[in-house]
This record gives C-alpha cells, sequence and structure tokens, in this order.
C-alpha cells in the first residue's frame, strides 16, 4: 500500500476510535491502561493524574506501547493500530486550549469538567485540579488489518 493512502486510514482510525489501551512499565513490571484520546496530527493527548499508577510509571519511563481497536467479534474483521513512541506529561488544563477545544469536539460531555470543574461540585472541582495533560509523540505507527490478510500489518514512515 502506498504511505498516503497507508496515512488516510490511519488518520481515520485515529479520529473515529476514542481509547488507546496505554502499555507502561515500572522496574520491569508491565501496567496497561485505557485511555480516552484526542490526536492533532499524530500525537494523541490524554489527561490523567501524575499519581495514578501509569502517571507515576511515565515519571521514570516515558517509553510507552500501545493499541487502538475497536471490539470485533470475528478475528478476520480486526484492524487497529499499534504503537511505540514517548509520552510527556504536558501540564495542566488552563495551559492548553487548542488540546481543551479539540478534546470538547470529540467528546462533547466533559465541556464541564475541563472547563467548569466547580459546576460538577466540590470533589470533582479538587479531582479536576490534579489532572494533566500528556501528550503521546509516536515514534513506530502500525496498522493491522485482517482483511487484508490474516496478521496483514504495515508500518508508517514517521518524518520528525
Amino acid at each position: 500500500m502506498k504511505n498516503q493512502q497507508l496515512e488516510q486510514k490511519i488518520f481515520y482510525y485515529l479520529e473515529t476510535c476514542n481509547t488507546i489501551s496505554l502499555a507502561t512499565v515500572l522496574d520491569g513490571i508491565p501496567h496497561a491502561a485505557a485511555v480516552f484520546y484526542v490526536n492533532i496530527g499524530l500525537n494523541l493527548y490524554f489527561l490523567s493524574n501524575p499519581k495514578s499508577r501509569h502517571g507515576g510509571n511515565l515519571i521514570q519511563n516515558p517509553t510507552v506501547s500501545g493499541t487502538i481497536n475497536e471490539d470485533y467479534s470475528n478475528w478476520l474483521q480486526i484492524k487497529g493500530i499499534q504503537l511505540e513512541g514517548r509520552v510527556e506529561c504536558i501540564g495542566g488544563i488552563l495551559k492548553h486550549a487548542r488540546i481543551v477545544k479539540a478534546y470538547i469536539k470529540k467528546f462533547p460531555n466533559v465541556a464541564d469538567f475541563l472547563t467548569s470543574p466547580h459546576k460538577l461540585g466540590k470533589g470533582i472541582a479538587q479531582k479536576v485540579s490534579n489532572v494533566k495533560f500528556y501528550k503521546i509523540q509516536p515514534l513506530r505507527i502500525y496498522y493491522l488489518d485482517n482483511s487484508s490478510g490474516f496478521g496483514h500489518r504495515e508500518e508508517m514512515d514517521i518524518l520528525y
């Protein structure tokens, strides 16, 4: 497949799916967490508390892998993305209006959570104050498509 066609499939998949199963490792112990994300280009952004298990892991080891996929009942239909990359905490919600706007566009039901957490109560507002944005910069992206043949996988060239 030509790289442009592959890129279109990857962007479509990134834009239409909602969660990435993010794998982190600390002291040789793997941990996976599903997080909602929004993509701007190939970079993925998610919200988390730095004190969460994966947040703590990322402080020590920013290298991650992840999968984005739907729930298929027929393995011949499986499509998805596998990626490897690096994550960095980029700071609080108030510092990143562009990401907040993209996040609300994709997930309208989180508008109050991101922009007016006090409307949701003191407990929620306090928890939101600890939430930070994280950026995943993929170093490798693979597109899987079993409808093109069992185990069919293509790597996208990423140029930074």
